[in-house]
Parts: C-alpha cells; structure tokens; sequence
C-alpha cells in the first residue's frame, strides 16, 4: 500500500499550549498499511496535553505488535477498539495516581489502513473525512451535545454547526470505565483521501471548503494549507491534520 501523506500540529492563535496529539506510522501488514489518529485534550494547561499524548502513546503501544496478528485472524477492527479502551485505562489510572490531573480526558479518531480498507475506533467530536473527487462526508458522528441533537433528527447541519452547547462533550477517554467506543470498517479506493482531525480545524473550515482544498493540492500539502486557512480566520484552537491518498 504505497500512501502520500502530510501531517501537521500547530498551537493555534490564542492557546499558550498545544494540546493536541497524533501518530501516523506505517504498519507490517500484508500489502503495506498505517496507524493514523488525533487526540484532542481537555482538563487544563496540563491536563489535556498529557491525556491526549498518553491516550496516543497507548494505542500506538497496543497496536504495533499486534496489528500483524490482527490481520492474519481479520480481527483488526476488534484489535483497535481494545486499544482505544486500553487508552481510556491508562488515563483513568493517571487520574488515581495525579491528584493534579482528575479532570483530565481527551477525544481519540483512530484509523487502521490495510489491503485498502479502513478500520476506524473513534470517541469525541476530532472528525474523520473521506474524500473522492467531488463527493465529501464526515465518516464519524460528533459525541457532543449538537452532535447527538443532530443524529436524532433534532438539528439540521447548519444548525448543529453554530448550536451554543457544540463543544460540550457527550463521551470522552477518561471520563468512565464502561466507554462506548464507535466502530466502523470501509472500503478505501485508490485515489481517495483519508483526512483526520481536531475541532481546530473543522469548527473554521467547512467540510466543502476541505473538499475543495483536497482537489486543489497535493495531498503531501494538504495538511499545511488546511492549518494556514484555520489560522488565517483566528486559529482560537489547537489544530491538527493528517491527510493521507492512497495510491492503490
């Protein structure tokens, strides 16, 4: 699986820190593969920044030695969504142990690329985008307040894009033992682009202006000019892209 890629973090305008993390590595997969996440920290200057690099630490940890198992078995999905509660572990143990990090959690959008599928574990409201040509959607569902309204019909996209309560989080690592993680496994046709990332980005750029920037530059680009844009109209978040085509 030969991937062309970008990947970029930036603090953003108006935050001291950059609470964001991410991994992207390539797998030992039949036919060639990769991890690729974003995590996006909340509980403080501190807080945040250790949740979500712990929760990235965690599952790159869990899923490296694995992964070749995994696909052998065609338990690569179930294997990711054991990491991301491995993660959730991790974080609540923290929290036992640092009194200064209680309230500490962070989002996590994880992808495992292999034999062109993909293979997504997600908790939060950090996004995943695939994008063919012309045709653009959001392949995960947001777990926040607006997020959840919309799902049940109760908020239209415009609405659920400028609800007050959009940002306030429904699921989250870090705040239960029993998490509720979303699963969802897809076909990945050469030529389609993979794009993860946090609010920092998604709550400035509109899913048809990622689209159109997915069309308009090299996908190694991509992630950069995506930042540059939400930086451009404020950057009052933590940003961070990973952009990935699959060549076939």
């Amino acid at each position: 699986m030969r991937l062309v890629f970008s990947e970029r973090t930036d603090p953003g305008r108006v935050r001291p820190s950059n609470q964001d993390a991410y991994v992207f590595d390539p797998l030992c997969v039949p036919g060639g593969g990769a991890l690729m996440a974003v995590a996006d920290g909340m509980g403080g200057y501190d807080g945040g920044e250790v949740a979500s690099q712990l929760a990235i630490t965690t599952l790159r940890n869990h899923v490296l030695p694995r992964v070749e198992a995994w696909a052998r078995e065609g338990t690569i999905g179930q294997g990711l969504t054991e990491a991301i509660h491995a993660a959730n572990r991790a974080i609540l143990d923290a929290q036992l142990t640092h009194a200064e990090l209680a309230q500490m959690g962070t989002t996590i959008t994880a992808v495992i690329a292999a034999s062109g599928r993909l293979y997504v574990g997600h908790v939060g409201d950090s996004k995943a985008f695939l994008i063919s040509g012309e045709h653009a959607r959001q392949i995960t569902s947001d777990h926040n307040v607006a997020g959840e309204l919309l799902q049940r019909g109760h908020l239209t996209l415009e609405e659920a894009a400028i609800h007050p309560q959009r940002h306030v989080l429904t699921r989250a690592l870090g705040v239960r033992d029993d998490l509720r993680v979303d699963q969802l496994e897809l076909e990945w046709a050469p030529g389609d682009i993979l794009l993860l990332c946090t609010d920092g980005l998604s709550s400035l750029v509109s899913l048809r202006e990622i689209q159109e920037a997915a069309n308009q530059h090299d996908p190694e680009a991509l992630a950069d000019w995506l930042v540059s844009l939400a930086n451009s109209r404020g950057g009052h978040d933590n940003i961070t892209v990973l952009a990935a085509r699959w060549e076939g």
